[in-house]
């Protein structure tokens, strides 16, 4: 790996790419985890690109259109967001054109964890009514990425994802406890 001016942008778009994404796992709600995603999406995608990473650039592409989706449907439905025949038939198309990129873009069993990892994210923020679970879920993402990173050869990918998958474990702990807290004060009632 050569430290040229290219390889040097990739990296300065993963920081903030890992920046913006930290700031979602610590979000109160899914209009704010959403339009941070997509901010990191973003810049995730040029940094995927300057690094050649097809299939992660192809993941992430994925990642921010769906995002889109849920931004319109959050909009689209407001507060009373149940799941509609709708969102579980764009889940599906997600889900196709994920496993169609995957085949085009394959680079090797390793790659394979960009798609690992956009599966268990889309399906984290697609049941998402419940922010644990985007949260919990987004320890294995973190895990995924970090590998995944580690293989296309971008070691502040690596080093900002270790900090995600603890991010990611603070701000689940942190919704358990708030849950914890809001019962306890309906059992005082």
């Amino acid at each position: 790996m050569e430290f040229t001016a290219v390889y040097i942008w990739s990296q300065i778009f993963t920081v903030i790419e890992y920046t913006l994404l930290g700031a979602s796992y610590l979000a109160k709600n899914r209009k704010a985890i959403v339009l941070l995603d997509i901010a990191s999406m973003t810049t995730g995608i040029v940094a995927f690109m300057l690094l050649g990473a097809d299939l992660g650039m192809a993941m992430s592409v994925v990642i921010l259109l769906a995002n889109f989706y849920y931004l319109w449907d959050e909009h689209d439905q407001g507060k009373n967001n149940k799941l509609t025949l709708r969102d579980y038939l764009v889940l599906l198309i997600v889900l196709a054109v994920i496993a169609v990129l995957a085949v085009l873009t394959y680079d090797g069993p390793l790659s394979l964890l960009s798609v690992a990892a956009t599966v268990i994210y889309e399906i984290s923020i697609f049941w998402q009514g419940n922010t644990r679970v985007y949260k919990l879920l987004g320890v294995p993402v973190a895990f995924c990425w970090m590998t995944y990173n580690g293989f296309v050869g971008s070691i502040f990918g690596v080093i900002c994802e270790a900090v995600m998958f603890v991010t990611s474990i603070v701000g689940y702990v942190r919704e358990v406890r708030v849950g914890k807290k809001k019962k306890a004060r309906k059992r005082k009632k």
